[in-house]
């Protein structure tokens, strides 16, 4: 199972320059062969691209971005884990997607993950809103009507009664 800690210490390592993107690419993909069993950060210390250290100093950072990672989800942090159990995405798919959110994160760009999905062209429209109204009833900001039936868009999800955009289908 994706290990989203790891990646956030992966990404603090791009960042802080100590590794490059390729070689967290490549980590990654060993750790996604290894069935995800060695934490991210082991993996690089074993292969030498951190010290022990660097990996500490790492670890003690990754802490308080997780606990502001955290403050910021809401129900739709669940959002890749339901499109995996409905079939539309796999792990690679979801940790491909949580990279570019915590890269975009860290830049002070805040996307959902449904988003930058879409942007993957890992779901489409239709299947973003499946897990979206999986996730219970869904309100029109505008007129209160509970959407069960929208209106799609290039970039939005419309409400059917009033015709309002309610949600956006492009990564900010």
């Amino acid at each position: 199972m994706l290990d989203t800690r790891g990646l956030v210490i992966g990404e603090l390592a791009v960042r802080d320059r100590l590794i490059s993107r390729d070689q967290l690419d490549e980590v990654v993909a060993m750790q996604l062969k290894g069935g995800f069993s060695q934490p991210l950060g082991s993996l690089m210390l074993d292969h030498q691209l951190l010290t022990r250290p660097q990996l500490d100093s790492l670890l003690q950072r990754q802490k308080q971005v997780l606990l502001d990672y955290e403050r910021t989800l809401s129900v739709s942090g669940l959002f890749g884990r339901i499109a995996i159990e409905l079939g539309m995405i796999d792990e690679k798919q979801l940790a491909a997607a949580i990279r570019r959110q915590l890269t975009l994160d860290f830049d002070g760009e805040r996307t959902k993950i449904g988003q930058i999905l879409l942007s993957m062209k890992a779901i489409d429209a239709s299947q973003f809103w499946e897990v979206i109204h999986s996730q219970g009833v869904f309100k029109c900001g505008g007129c209160g009507h509970a959407l069960d039936n929208p209106r799609f868009e290039k970039s939005s999800i419309h409400c059917e009664k009033c015709g309002k955009p309610v949600l956006s289908l492009l990564d900010q």
